[in-house]
């Protein structure tokens, strides 16, 4: 997360996708009623306006990025997941070694049981949406590879000039490059979240006799 002190530095600097190709400028930022800063505004090539929350943006030396939203979202589960799974594990522990009540016991791992419910059901719709998203970027590579068919073809039978065709030809190469560096990158943030996702993450209930340490992988079926 960007400091607050951070934004003011920020305003002027180009904004890039997370493939860094430039998306706009960043004019100033957006706060609420209590001066809070929520949102970074910025003018596309197009010089229409657009914005963004804060907490997509990503600092990384002196280039300024956004984040994809679907990261965001697993970067803050990744965070969260594992802290609550250790203080699970730290509560099973105190309770078998008969270091807290057992109402204590009962009220606290009820607590973290739903957070770590909650958590991976949302981590199951975000693997959804993964999945739409990588399906989206093949159909987009299958139909960019249908253009460059049809601009071969055009060329061949001298439809289509050489530096016209040169130009068009890189440019569907460089955008077949970017979706399948995207894709690559769903595919991973997949993989780091179904490992992440406790098998019990659904909120069944189980006695205190019955409550063991919690696993922590589970495949993303």
């Amino acid at each position: 997360m960007i400091d607050d002190n951070v934004f003011p530095s920020l305003i002027g600097k180009p904004l890039k996708d997370e493939n860094g190709r430039e998306i706009g400028r960043i004019i100033s930022f957006v706060i609420d009623s209590s001066g809070a800063v929520r949102e970074v505004l910025v003018e596309g090539r197009n010089e229409a306006f657009v914005k963004y929350p804060v907490r997509r943006l990503k600092c990384v030396q002196e280039d300024v990025f956004l984040v994809f939203d679907i990261e965001r979202r697993v970067e803050e589960i990744c965070e969260r997941m594992p802290l609550l799974i250790k203080k699970r594990e730290v509560l099973e522990t105190l309770f078998k070694n008969k270091e807290i009540l057992p109402e204590i016991y009962e009220s606290l791992s009820a607590e973290i049981d739903k957070l770590i419910s909650e958590i991976g059901a949302e981590a199951q719709v975000l693997l959804k949406e993964i999945d739409c998203e990588v399906q989206q970027q093949e159909d987009s590579i299958k139909a960019l590879y249908l253009a460059r068919t049809f601009l071969e073809m055009e060329h061949g039978v001298g439809n289509v000039k050489d530096d016209a065709f040169r130009q068009s030809l890189l440019s569907i190469l460089r955008e077949i490059k970017h979706l399948s560096h995207r894709k690559m990158s769903l595919l991973k943030i997949k993989e780091k979240l179904s490992s992440l996702i406790p098998q019990n993450s659904t909120g069944s209930s189980i006695s205190p006799e019955q409550k063991t340490a919690i696993s922590v992988r589970i495949t993303d079926k």
